[in-house]
């Protein structure tokens, strides 16, 4: 087909014309999708990208943290026998600072005797002085009249590390030292004085089973300081949580106490080691 000249550069205008508008076009059709809230294809990787930015945002610790626990069993019949324990640990944050408060009591009694009166509470400071290293300052207090002792108070400082961490495992080593103050029951006696320093090392481990159920075991060694000073402490303490429901657990604890030297009450050496076994429903948080 031949055009006519006139109508020849009429369709060649046109084209043109139609050439040099189609981007514009597209592209204030561009604009408009995406004024008007429609999807496109340029939005996507941004959506997927805030997407994951704030699924991967930390989530905001809390300042605090409480646990209790408490327990009771009683046997009657032949003999008869109750046993008590509760306990707690609290955690705050303030200010660079995380305090600790921790109370355990143990009491027994068999035939209507006492065979265990265990009290062991303290409260610690912690401030972080660089990575995985926090920097403390503790206070303590235990009684155990079993052992001869009325009240015993430990005052220490130190620095607490973390060794090791993965998504189950956590391991803390800490080295310090420690100042203890002791009173004995009456008629007992220790080769130690009433007042005397301690080294101290200890290991805090817990392993993950779930978020919320695990395994912990910590361990910690204090031997006394000085010239003439041999004796030395050991305490351990296990325990396992799992949960009943989101705020409720079930606790299960075994905590050892060990001194290599104990008192000697009314002329009779007293044991070095008491245990105590426990187990009861824990409140958290």
């Amino acid at each position: 087909m031949t055009l006519r000249p006139g109508l020849a550069a009429t369709t060649y205008v046109s084209l043109g014309l139609a050439l040099l508008l189609a981007p514009r076009f597209v592209a204030s059709q561009g604009t408009s999708s995406v004024s008007s809230g429609s999807p496109t294809t340029a939005n996507a990787p941004k959506d997927s990208a805030g997407a994951k930015t704030a699924a991967k945002a930390p989530r905001k610790r809390k300042a605090l943290d409480f646990t209790g626990s408490l327990g009771y069993t009683q046997t009657g019949g032949n003999s008869t026998a109750r046993n008590f324990n509760v306990g707690n640990s609290l955690t705050y944050r303030l200010a660079g600072w995380t305090i600790k408060q921790d109370l355990t009591f143990v009491y027994g009694e068999a035939n209507d005797r006492v065979n265990a009166n265990f009290w062991n509470g303290g409260l610690r400071g912690d401030r972080n002085v660089a990575e995985r290293v926090d920097f403390f300052l503790a206070s303590r207090y235990d009684r155990n009249v079993r052992q001869g002792v009325t009240n015993r108070f430990q005052q220490g400082f130190g620095l607490n590390m973390l060794a090791f961490e993965d998504s189950r495992n956590k391991v803390h080593v800490a080295l310090g030292g420690s100042l203890f103050s002791q009173q004995l029951e009456p008629g007992a006696v220790a080769k130690v004085s009433r007042a005397f320093p301690a080294a101290r090392a200890a290991l805090d481990y817990r392993y993950r089973f779930t978020p919320v159920a695990y395994l912990q075991q910590t361990a910690e060694y204090l031997p006394a300081v000085g010239d003439t000073a041999t004796s030395y402490f050991v305490n351990t303490e296990s325990a396992i949580v799992a949960p009943i429901s989101r705020n409720v657990g079930l606790k299960i604890g075994y905590v050892i106490r060990y001194n290599s030297e104990p008192p000697v009450r009314d002329n009779i050496p007293l044991r070095t080691t008491d245990m105590f076994f426990s187990s009861g429903l824990t409140l958290t948080f």
